[in-house]
């Protein structure tokens, strides 16, 4: 998870502005139109677009092409509205992945970022500097956490914002789209009077409410616009209290894993739950592919394209994102016992089971990718196969990406949908998404904002690199031995939190080679040469590949050689 974390100044290389082909007016035609709003598909289309909007949507020999319009023949191929990533968490190095995916937003629902990095990258994609979707932040989620949830494990790291009362709810929410935020975020902590109050005031601005919960009916009741996660409402199907709670502090805890917890879900209270949501017209993201993908018929597949994108050299990637992604298939099936990989296995038909109920009974459904355990957008086109997988009907999955995320954060007057007047975002994709939903992944061609964007790798580099790590990084460190002799080499032995293979040990900002040992420990060999001075040295520890974030320093005494 991330973690603001103390960095030195570190420089980066300018960018050129990224301008795709623009012409004063722009035509798709031939393709097969799947609009987004339901309705069938248009063969062999013509969109025609002017400026960022779209001017006329019709089968060919309905709509005429102006004279002079650049055209783009998508013969063979299905448009679909740019996709809308519904729970995005923005890092530097995603912006070309979610192109090449064809989202052409990013709701960007964060936890602790509340500052103004994400503002700067929305702002540089405005402006053609950063090469990326269009981005709806959230910022820092409101509600801390207190009592029996300060609790030890990476989520007790997330800096959610304290709400006193009311009028400081209000406060907040205007404060945030003063600053330029779009959307809001409400934690689980965040008692329901309280989001009754962030969720009157947002919609008074236009904006929209997501939220964790665990308690679903009251946090629907209360006014938000969407409910995030398979555990918020696994939580609320367990009727006693106490059951409830203890297993919400454990998975917050880290004491039990979110692929196990859905095993204690009670699929009788479902209805239930699925009534407060319809009711409300809450919006629910199930998410469940960034941790159960590994079970789903289509693992193979999605592995392939993830190796086929953890491959392409053009890619540039932290090492981070390679070890995450394969992770989760290698924690189910090298690291779980039988009876955990079972319990796994039985929370993942208990997930499909909610899906398939909720969507039957005229539940909203929105998806997005969640990629602290896998890639950012690819996670939502995996989550949409396993959406039809559960039940879901193809055309509902593809609104689950598109028409549903802009409703919920009540953007649909100019996104979501291939309609005229609205801005023009396109996805255009080979293949049938109606007989194979995972195509929409397929992605050939990206309209963004009325521009042509081609969705290939150019190994672009953010020139606004992040001061958080994408993964965890432990707050604290301790480095042994804690002093040596100038030009002595050593072994230095570093204790922390949540290290993984891909974090490295730096003295003075000198990269070592590093051995990971364990989840508490790094081994790292100290050449006498970066200790040639005497002096008050710092161990740090980053994740390879990122270029500013790193934890807290430990210290290092090297004294003088007799």
């Amino acid at each position: 998870m991330r973690r603001h974390m103390i960095a030195a100044f570190v420089g980066v290389v300018a960018l050129a502005a990224f301008a795709p082909a623009r012409g004063q007016t722009l035509v798709i035609q031939g393709g097969t139109l799947i609009d987004g709003t339901g309705r069938a598909p248009i063969s062999n289309s013509v969109i025609v677009i002017e400026g960022n909007r779209l001017k006329a949507v019709g089968a060919r020999g309905e709509v005429a092409i102006p004279a002079g319009a650049q055209v783009y023949d998508a013969t063979g191929k299905t448009i679909l509205p740019g996709f809308i990533d519904g729970h995005c968490h923005y890092e530097a190095f995603w912006g070309e992945l979610y192109l090449h995916l064809g989202v052409t937003t990013c709701v960007a629902i964060e936890t602790q970022q509340n500052g103004p990095w994400v503002l700067a990258q929305k702002k540089g994609v405005e402006l053609g500097k950063i090469r990326g979707p269009r981005i709806w932040a959230s910022g820092q989620a409101l509600g801390a956490r207190d009592g029996e949830y300060e609790t030890e494990g990476s989520r007790a790291w997330r800096g959610y914002m304290k709400v006193k009362d009311e009028e400081a709810a209000r406060k907040i929410v205007r404060e945030k789209k003063e600053q330029g935020y779009e959307v809001i975020k409400v934690s689980e902590f965040l008692e329901p009077k309280l989001i009754a109050a962030v969720t009157d005031e947002a919609h008074k601005l236009g904006m929209g409410v997501t939220s964790h919960s665990w308690d679903t009916t009251a946090t629907a009741n209360a006014g938000v616009d969407g409910v995030e996660h398979i555990w918020s409402i696994g939580y609320a199907s367990i009727m006693d209290l106490q059951k409830r709670n203890k297993l919400a502090v454990d998975r917050t805890a880290g004491r039990i894993d979110a692929e196990e917890a859905g095993a204690q879900y009670q699929v009788e209270n479902f209805d239930t739950v699925i009534a407060a949501l319809v009711h409300n017209h809450v919006a629910w993201t199930p998410t469940i592919a960034k941790w159960l993908r590994p079970l789903s018929p289509s693992a193979p597949r999605f592995w392939a394209r993830e190796q086929e994108i953890l491959g392409n050299p053009k890619a540039n990637f932290p090492a981070a994102v390679r070890i995450v992604t394969e992770y989760t298939t290698e924690k189910l099936f090298k690291r779980y016992k039988p009876q955990q990989l079972e319990n796994t296995r039985i929370g993942l038909a208990k997930a499909n089971e909610f899906i398939r109920r909720f969507v039957q009974a005229g539940g909203i459904l929105k998806e997005g990718s969640d990629s602290p355990r896998g890639m950012a957008a690819l996670l939502m086109h995996e989550a949409l196969t396993m959406d039809v997988e559960a039940g879901v009907p193809p055309m509902v999955a593809i609104q689950a990406a598109t028409i549903n995320v802009a409703k919920t954060f009540h953007k649909d007057k100019d996104y979501g949908s291939v309609e005229v007047g609205k801005v023009a975002d396109l996805s255009i994709i080979e293949g049938d998404p109606l007989r194979d939903i995972w195509m929409t992944q397929n992605v050939k061609m990206v309209v963004l904002d009325g521009k042509l964007v081609d969705p290939a790798f150019t190994h672009f580099e953010n020139p606004i690199p992040e001061f958080n790590s994408w993964q965890q990084l432990s707050e604290h460190i301790e480095a042994t031995p804690l002093a040596l002799t100038q030009g002595e080499t050593a072994t230095i032995h570093v204790k922390g939190k949540g290290f993984w293979p891909f974090h490295q040990v730096l003295v003075n900002g000198k990269e070592l080679e590093t051995k990971f040992v364990s989840r508490t420990e790094l081994e790292a060999t100290l050449p006498g040469d970066v200790i040639a001075a005497p002096g008050m040295y710092l161990v740090t520890v980053k994740s390879k590949g990122e270029p500013v974030a790193q934890s807290g320093p430990a210290p290092l005494v090297v004294g003088f050689k007799p």
